[in-house]
């Protein structure tokens, strides 16, 4: 599930295997967009896995990963290595 901003500075990522685990960084003090950009590293500091999805051009590539879209996995899912 991609990165979905709940408040102007909290940002809450689902897993998209078990749809159970979820996790919400607060970065009250920054604005939106570099909120996410801190988000994104926290969650794979984390644990989080990120998958992007698979794009023919690299630009579009790069902009997901950037972003946070694409499907994300918690810790445990992750670590099962069918992703």
């Amino acid at each position: 599930m991609p990165l979905a901003p709940t408040d102007a500075a909290h940002i809450r990522v689902t897993c998209d295997a078990c749809r159970t685990s979820s996790a919400e960084v607060c970065g009250k003090r920054d604005p939106p967009v570099m909120a996410r950009v801190a988000a994104i590293r926290k969650f794979k500091a984390a644990g989080w896995h990120h998958d992007p999805g698979r794009y023919a051009r690299l630009k579009t590539l790069e902009e997901a990963e950037r972003d946070g879209s694409g499907k994300w996995y918690c810790p445990s899912c992750g670590s099962k290595g069918h992703l």
